[in-house]
């Protein structure tokens, strides 16, 4: 049997600047969750979730084997399409051009600099194969370092809560357990992360719940925990060349997505890999759609290119899948040719129809592929039924 939550009543005291009469009104007490530790659970599962479980595994394992051939051209750009879903599920939007014109020339401000650091932190998910509490906050203060750099990286020294009221938690949905509990459940989580006993995706999924169930940091959870996903399948070679997009899977559904954590809560561990199951199959049919057209798309941009076949500046084609938003000091780099001749090429491609040129800022001209970022925006964006919770 899983633990479920169970509660404490602890003094309420705001730290919130208010007057007398505020204070007053404030209450006296509150319900704050009790959460058990799990890393040395026992994890039972029902014959129609272990079946569910193997079939979604399998998928990712296929996956994972064309992403390493037909796929992997397109890596970055799939990257980016999942932390932008992974952002949309918090209610953070913005158009693919803006979110990587601030990634490319640290334009942006607002929600395309938060996704931007979003795409920074996942990328170091996929690479971390050691799971700790230290490499969690090293997630977590690459994605609020800039927007909020006095809470990134930092556990939570104070109460927070999801709904209700801004003042206080009574009458909240759910009340993570008080800070005091934060380090100790996260080293407990960690080291459930560490056992080789629980299929990965199992243990993926089981591990996103508790975390957010613990809520360490005073926002962004919800990213981090999500980008944790990406962390224990990359750990357990599940995911070897690339990135599953499964919150863009989760956001077709945030319904379900959040109702498998409140069951999670009571003690159904049943729900929430269940979720993880269908969303992991989901997720490999959406990133192969987007592997296919931006596939196709690099075709046709070959037969409509004025540039000759043998030019070294055609290789920007390539370039320009991977990073849509560019400017000619960038391809330069990237292709070892003279600024000069960069933007000779990127010029011809505007010509073609290929790229269209804007001023950045006053100084900075910038070029983008218009039909890949199209792709990317419908992609965070494909089959989403959304139900807001703020902070998840």
């Amino acid at each position: 049997m899983w633990p479920t939550v169970t509660y404490e009543e602890l003094t309420w005291s705001s730290s919130a600047p208010l007057s007398r009469r505020m204070r007053a009104k404030q209450p006296r007490t509150y319900c704050s969750s009790i959460v058990a530790p799990i890393a040395e659970q026992d994890v039972a599962l029902s014959a129609p979730v272990v079946t569910s479980l193997t079939e979604a595994t399998a998928a990712i394992a296929r996956f994972d084997q064309k992403h390493a051939g037909i796929v992997a051209p397109f890596a970055p750009l799939l990257l980016r399409g999942e932390s932008f879903a992974s952002s949309r599920i918090e209610q953070l939007s913005s158009s693919a051009r803006r979110i990587l014109e601030a990634e490319a020339f640290q334009t942006g401000r607002g929600n395309a600099a938060l996704i931007s650091a979003n795409t920074t932190m996942m990328r170091k998910a996929i690479h971390t194969r050691h799971i700790d509490s230290e490499s969690i906050r090293a997630m977590h203060a690459l994605l609020l370092g800039s927007e909020s750099p006095h809470i990134a990286g930092v556990f939570r020294n104070e109460p927070v809560w999801i709904g209700g009221s801004d003042a206080h938690p009574v009458g909240a949905l759910f009340v993570p357990p008080h800070h005091s509990y934060v380090q100790s459940l996260l080293e407990d989580l960690t080291e459930f992360i560490r056992r080789e006993d629980i299929p990965a995706l199992a243990k993926a999924a089981l591990a996103h719940a508790q975390f957010e169930t613990i809520h360490p940091f005073a926002d962004g959870n919800g990213r981090t925990g999500r980008a944790l996903v990406h962390a224990i399948l990359g750990q357990s070679s599940l995911t070897t060349n690339g990135v599953l997009p499964i919150s863009a899977a989760l956001l077709s559904d945030t319904q379900r997505y959040f109702a498998a954590l409140d069951s999670y809560r009571d003690g159904d561990v049943a729900a929430i890999i269940s979720l993880f199951s269908d969303a992991a199959v989901s997720a490999t049919m959406l990133g192969s759609q987007l592997g296919s057209q931006l596939m196709a798309l690099r075709t046709e941009w070959a037969e409509s290119t004025t540039l000759r076949a043998d030019s070294a500046a055609r290789k920007i084609l390539d370039y320009l899948i991977q990073q849509p938003v560019v400017d000619a000091a960038g391809v330069a780099e990237h292709l070892n040719v003279s600024p000069a001749t960069a933007r000779r090429a990127l010029e011809r491609l505007e010509d073609d129809g290929i790229v269209r040129s804007s001023q950045v800022t006053k100084a900075k001209r910038a070029w983008h592929a218009p039909e890949v970022l199209e792709l990317l925006d419908a992609f965070a964006d494909a089959n989403r039924r959304l139900t807001f919770r703020p902070d998840l």
